[in-house]
């Protein structure tokens, strides 16, 4: 398990390939506060019968990248303590 983290750590980014239900592929990444610290995940899940591994990659996980970092940037100036 301590692997497994550490390779979601380094890749910056976690994937399930039918572990948690038959046929659902899913990714995610996180949503970090001002302090770098995970407070909240962005996934997006499919069937694995529609969207391959590789277009979750290389497809999907550009656009989680992104609605991630615009998240961030509006939890930045948030005056809940949860995010600082």
């Amino acid at each position: 398990m301590r692997r497994a983290l550490e390779v979601v750590r380094e890749a910056g980014y976690a994937q399930i390939e039918q572990e948690v239900e038959l046929g659902l592929r899913a990714i995610a990444v996180p949503i970090r506060s001002r302090r770098k610290r995970v407070v909240a995940a962005l996934s997006v899940g499919a069937h694995t019968g529609r969207v391959s591994q590789a277009d979750m990659v290389a497809k999907v996980l550009p656009v989680l990248r992104k609605a991630a970092t615009e998240i961030e940037s509006i939890l930045v100036h948030s005056d809940h303590p949860q995010f600082h």
